[in-house]
């Protein structure tokens, strides 16, 4: 009954691992999947065990470099949730950008082991390459729209918050306020070092890639890489150059209103009384 049962788990396991193949190999569309479990979680183990298994029975060099680049597609996954949850101090982050690396790293690897074997790995390195391309750019949106998240916090604490805080003069509220804003300040800069180490460190193992492509392909990557560098400094520049327009609150505006009409009567009463003094200073000149 035991054998049975054992027997009837491994013909399940090999239906999945098989099933998981085919369906890699027949779906040429680049989409990030879900997240599932994250490292955050004390059952990640199950998660990073189940890819273990898959790597295991999947005999094809090709399609083993393949899986590689399908886990990657995974980890981007983990750390496009965590980001977005907990921002970039989240806990297991590292472990996904560790092991994001690592899967680059092992698809590079048996290419260049196909090489020394004599095959010709062109094709297969340009496949894998605009496959991780399509994952790596929606690994940049991650880091970029926690950017922009963080850049609108503090564009709210600025035009509303901290300047209705100051408009009342509660200095208590204005340094808690202060104090909010240099902390996404912080968390602006630790979120661009990440996505720079990152990214450097992966076209690093991307690179070992690349360079087994045909001599065309690299030249179109060369072209397409700076075209594209090109457009995210012109983005980071007008960013830079973009004002940040910190708006008084409505009541303030109003308050503003209130004061000059009531300047405006002030000014108004000084010079009816001039005038008053002036007429009274007339009339006894003339009674004289």
């Amino acid at each position: 009954m035991k054998k049975t049962y054992i027997s009837n788990t491994i013909i399940l396991i090999v239906i999945f691992i098989f099933v998981g193949n085919i369906a890699l190999a027949q779906s040429p569309q680049v989409t990030l999947p879900s997240a599932g479990l994250t490292p955050e979680s004390p059952f990640y183990f199950l998660d990073r065990l189940g890819e273990n298994l898959r790597q295991f029975f999947t005999f094809n060099p090709e399609a083993k470099a393949k899986l590689q680049i399908e886990f990657a597609g995974e980890r981007i996954a983990e750390i496009k949730i965590m980001v977005e949850k907990k921002g970039v101090n989240a806990k297991g982050l590292a472990i996904a950008e560790s092991l994001l690396q690592a899967n680059v790293a092992y698809a590079a690897e048996i290419v260049n082991e196909e090489k020394t074997s004599g095959k010709d790995v062109s094709a297969l390195a340009k496949t894998l390459n605009d496959e991780f391309d399509a994952r790596d750019k929606l690994l940049e949106q991650t880091f970029k729209d926690a950017k922009a998240q963080l850049k609108a916090q503090r564009k709210e604490i600025k035009t509303n918050l901290l300047a209705e805080a100051r408009r009342v003069g509660d200095t208590a509220q204005i340094a808690i306020l202060e104090g909010q804003l240099n902390d996404i300040d912080q968390q602006i800069d630790v979120l661009g070092q990440k996505k720079d180490q990152l990214e450097n460190s992966l076209q690093n193992e991307q690179k070992n890639i690349e360079k087994e492509m045909s001599e065309d392909d690299q030249k179109k990557e060369e072209i397409e890489q700076k075209e594209e560098q090109e457009a995210v400094e012109e983005e980071e520049a007008k960013e830079d150059d973009e004002p940040e327009e910190v708006q008084e609150p409505k009541e303030a505006n109003e308050q503003q209103e209130i004061n000059k009409k009531d300047n405006g009567k002030d000014n108004s009463q000084n010079s009816n009384s001039s005038n008053q003094g002036k007429q009274n200073n007339t009339k006894t000149e003339d009674n004289e």
